[in-house]
């Protein structure tokens, strides 16, 4: 589970004050599908951020499955962001001069893993997207499409409590975008919680609740009927 208290993030220069979020809290259960959303510069990537164990709070409190994080050190966020995370992000976040299967090796390498079982969590998490033909191709040598189910393959080798997207059909065309959130809702039947940033309104019927923020606040809370 994912809980906030009364949780705010200001970000400070020496001229500028600026409150990302303001005494936020809410709960997201372990096994949920939530969607969150709201316009551009309302306080969602920050949101993403600090739930992904990549930002604090300023003030306020975060349970991340039931410990308190807000106040870890940078080391020990990483620790838990490394084993109990997975991100997928709009613009992929591949890197170029690595094949699919090093790509999605990535998220494991700082694990001390023995590589027999990472070359087994890749095949299978390749395979999970059909994308194991690929094993072996370039990012460039892939569609859009392509790219988008290697970043989830990457999210997923480490078999994470948590999967969070930040936009992730934003760059691909109607076709994709289908089926990345039909990969999603697959990954979240299967045991996972996922927390995705959308703009579409299409895309976030796939949660099971829609979170809506303005101006750092959540401003609405909608259940979806199953």
């Amino acid at each position: 589970m994912l809980k906030l208290e009364n949780l705010s993030k200001t970000y400070r220069t020496e001229e500028v004050e600026t409150r990302a979020l303001s005494n936020v809290s809410l709960e997201i259960q372990a096994g949920e599908f939530v969607a969150i959303m709201g316009p551009s510069g309302c306080g969602k990537s920050t949101l993403l951020n600090i739930l992904g164990l990549l930002d604090s709070p300023s003030s306020g409190s975060y349970w991340f499955f039931g410990e308190d994080v807000a106040r870890h050190s940078e080391r020990q966020l990483t620790q838990r962001r490394r084993s109990g995370i997975g991100f997928v992000f709009q613009s992929f976040n591949l890197i170029d001069d690595l094949n699919v299967t090093e790509n999605v090796e990535v998220s494991l390498l700082y694990q001390g893993m023995r590589r027999a079982e990472r070359v087994k969590r890749i095949a299978a998490a390749l395979d999970r997207v059909g994308l194991s033909h690929r094993a072996r191709h370039l990012p460039h040598q892939l569609s859009g499409g392509q790219q988008q189910r290697v970043a989830i393959a990457r999210a997923l080798v480490a078999n994470p409590k948590l999967i969070l997207a930040d936009e992730p059909t934003g760059n691909l065309d109607t076709e994709n975008g289908a089926e990345v959130m039909a990969m999603l809702g697959e990954i979240n039947q299967a045991g996972t919680t996922v927390v995705m940033v959308t703009h579409s309104l299409a895309h976030a019927a796939h949660a099971k609740r829609t979170i809506k923020f303005l101006d750092g606040r959540v401003v609405s809370e909608t259940l979806l009927a199953a």
